[in-house]
C-alpha cells in the first residue's frame, strides 16, 4: 500500500494544515504573555493550548487522516463530517484559548465543550479505524495507543475546565489532574510522532534493513513514566523515552542512502538537537527555555520538515497527476522554493539562541520571521491546487 491508497479529500487534510499555521502565528504573540514560573496560570495555559492544540495537534489530525490508512493498511473509518468537525475544532481552540487568556469562565466553558465534542468525534473515528487491522506493525500499535491517550487526555482537559469554575472532581487535586492531562496529551503527540517517524523517516531517507528497538524502548519508557508521574523520577523516565526516540531517528538518518543535507533532514537535525537542549534546560530549572526549545525547536522543526515532503506529494497527487502525459508537469521538488526553505532555518536557529540568553522578545520576532518564511513555501505549494486551471 502507498500513501495515496484510500486517500481522503485534500480539503480535509489541507484544512487542518491551514488551521494549524494560523494558530502557529498566534502562538508567537501569546508566548510573551505566558509565565512559565507559574505553569497553572491561565495565560500560560492559553499559550500551550494555542501552540499544542492549535498548531501541533491540528497538523497531526490532518496528517492522520492520510497516514493512518498507510500504516494500518486499511481505510480510515469515515471522513463524513470531517470538514465540519474541523470548523468546530478551530472555533473550540480559539474560544478556549481566549477564555484562558482573559480568565473568562463562560468562554472557557463554551470553548471546552465545543473542543471536547470535536476531539471526541475524531477520536472515535480514529479508534474505530483500527478494528480489523490486517497487520499489527509497531507503527500501528503506537498509533492505536495514541488514540487511547487522546481520549483520556481530552477528558481530563474538560475536567480541568470544570475544576477552574469550582466543580470538585472526585476529590482529586487540580495539580494531579493537570499532570495527567499533560502526560496523556503529550503522550498522544509522542506516540503519533514515534509511529509516523518509523514509517516516514525510512521512506524519505531511503534507509533499509532497520531495527526499531530504540523506538519500541521509547514507547515502553513513556508508558512506564506514567506509573511514576507524581514522583520526582517520573520526569527522568520520560526524558529517557525522548532520548531513546532521538537515538532511533539519528540511527535511521545515519543509514540513509542520500547523504546530502537538504531542507528536510536539516530541519530534522535541528529538531533532534533542540530536543536535547530542551531536556538540558529543564534539568537546569529553566522551564521557560525548555518550553521554547521543545515547542519551537523540536516540534516546529520536525513538523515543518515533514510538511515539506507530505504537502507537495498530496497536492501533486490530487491536482497535478491527472495531467500526466497531457502537459508538462512539475516535479515534487519544483513545488518547494528551496532558498526560502533553507532561509527559514536561520531565524529559527537564531530565535533559539536569543531565547537561551534571555532575549525573549527578539527570539519571538525571529521565530515569527521563520514561521512567515515557512508559510511562503506552504502558500506556494497550495498554489498548485490551481494547476488544472492554468492554460
Amino acid at each position: 500500500m502507498n500513501i495515496t491508497t484510500f486517500s481522503p479529500p485534500f480539503r480535509i487534510v489541507g484544512g487542518y494544515f491551514i488551521c494549524g499555521f494560523i494558530f502557529l502565528l498566534l502562538s508567537a504573540a501569546s508566548f510573551l504573555k505566558a509565565d512559565f514560573g507559574a505553569i497553572q496560570a491561565p495565560q500560560t495555559a492559553s499559550f500551550f493550548h494555542v501552540f499544542l492544540l492549535g498548531f501541533v495537534i491540528s497538523i497531526i489530525i490532518g496528517a492522520l487522516y492520510q497516514l493512518t490508512s498507510v500504516i494500518i493498511q486499511k481505510e480510515f473509518f469515515t471522513v463524513k463530517f470531517a470538514f465540519l468537525n474541523l470548523l468546530a475544532y478551530g472555533a473550540g481552540v480559539a474560544l478556549l484559548s481566549a477564555g484562558l487568556l482573559l480568565s473568562s469562565i463562560p468562554l472557557m466553558h463554551a470553548g471546552g465543550a465545543v473542543l471536547l465534542l470535536s476531539l471526541f468525534y475524531f477520536t472515535i473515528c480514529y479508534a474505530l479505524s483500527f478494528i480489523g487491522t490486517p497487520k499489527w506493525s509497531f507503527p500501528a500499535v503506537a498509533l492505536a495507543i495514541s488514540a487511547a491517550f487522546l481520549a483520556v487526555g481530552i477528558s481530563l482537559g474538560f475536567a480541568l475546565v470544570l475544576a477552574l469554575s469550582g466543580v470538585e472532581i472526585f476529590g482529586v487535586y487540580f495539580s494531579e489532574i493537570l499532570s495527567y492531562h499533560i502526560y496523556f496529551v503529550l503522550g498522544f503527540v509522542f506516540f503519533v510522532i514515534v509511529g509516523a517517524a518509523c514509517v516516514l523517516l525510512p521512506m524519505f531517507s531511503l534507509a533499509h534493513d532497520l531495527s526499531f528497538a530504540l523506538a519500541k524502548a521509547s514507547l515502553a519508557l513513556y508508558l512506564l513514566a506514567g506509573l511514576f508521574l507524581l514522583k520526582d523520577f517520573g520526569i527522568f523516565i520520560a526524558f529517557a523515552a525522548l532520548a531513546s526516540f532521538a537515538a532511533q531517528a539519528i540511527y535511521i538518518l545515519a543509514r540513509r542512502v542520500r547523504k546530502a543535507i537538504d531542507y528536510w533532514n536539516l530541519n530534522v537535525y535541528i529538531s533532534l538537537a533542540a530536543l536535547g537542549f530542551s531536556a538540558a534546560f529543564w534539568l537546569a530549572g529553566r522551564a521557560d527555555l525548555a518550553a521554547f526549545w521543545l515547542l519551537y525547536g523540536f516540534l516546529f522543526a520536525f513538523i515543518v520538515a515533514h510538511l515539506y515532503k507530505i504537502a507537495p506529494f498530496l497536492i501533486w497527487y490530487h491536482y497535478v497527476s491527472p495531467f500526466v502525459g497531457k502537459r508538462k508537469i512539475p516535479m515534487l521538488e519544483d513545488m518547494i522554493i528551496k532558498k526560502i526553505a533553507y532561509a527559514a532555518c536561520v531565524p529559527n536557529i537564531l530565535a533559539l539562541a536569543c531565547a537561551s540568553f534571555g532575549a525573549l522578545t527578539p527570539a519571538v520576532i525571529l521565530q515569527a520571521a521563520s514561521i512567515i518564511l515557512v508559510l511562503i513555501n506552504i502558500v506556494n505549494i497550495f498554489n498548485y491546487i490551481k494547476f488544472g486551471e492554468e492554460k
